[in-house]
């Protein structure tokens, strides 16, 4: 598994980089939009993501100015210097992962406290979180960041939780689900569920 900066705090592109799908570097756009539009297409279900909403995340997650935006346009999305860009919730999010990337353990524990017992699509039963019990964390964890969090905070975390529970959730027979032993894989090992990674080598 190759070494993801600090500066990139985001699980799933973290391990993007750990796979050696992305450089830690600066990413040209057209490059960043292919790898995680083929990403999601491993996936279950119908987890094809847009490219053009992709591209435009790409495009500011380093930064809004025009210099910035032009700068992005240009030379790509440097996904060493994501850390305290306009995405960057400063804390009003999950906390799974701190300023150094060190993960909360407690907070994968609070995670599975909104979780619920889900069947897995070939038998048996795991923990997971269903679409509505990812909204009623995030609604938690905006509470939780009263007095130091953002309108835009809100918003910002519909582009967490919610994709990926469309680009690595699974079909069970009760509706489609985030498995927790995914989601923790994802933030300790910085690795992508085997189906996807399988996934990946048919297309």
């Amino acid at each position: 598994m190759a070494e993801v900066s600090a500066g990139n705090p985001c699980p799933f592109l973290r391990a993007l980089v750990a796979h050696d799908y992305l450089d830690d570097g600066v990413v040209p756009l057209p490059e960043v939009t292919r790898t995680i539009t083929r990403v999601a297409a491993a996936g279950e279900g119908d987890s094809d993501l847009p490219d053009r909403a992709v591209r435009l995340i790409a495009l500011i997650a380093n930064g809004i100015s025009p210099a910035q935006l032009v700068r992005n346009s240009r030379q790509g999305l440097h996904l060493n210097a994501l850390r305290d860009g306009p995405l960057d919730k400063h804390g009003a999010g999950s906390r799974i992962l701190d300023v150094k990337v060190h993960v909360n353990e407690s907070e994968l524990d609070r995670l599975d406290t909104f979780a619920s017992d889900k069947q897995r699509p070939e038998g048996g039963t795991e923990r997971g979180l269903d679409h509505a019990e990812i909204t009623r964390y995030m609604e938690a964890n905006y509470e939780r960041a009263r007095g130091h969090r953002r309108r835009i905070d809100r918003k910002l975390m519909n582009g967490e939780f919610p994709e990926l529970l469309r680009v690595i959730g699974r079909d069970g027979p009760q509706g489609r689900y985030l498995p927790l032993d995914d989601v923790r894989r994802l933030f300790i090992e910085q690795k992508l569920p085997q189906r996807i990674l399988d996934g990946l080598k048919q297309l």
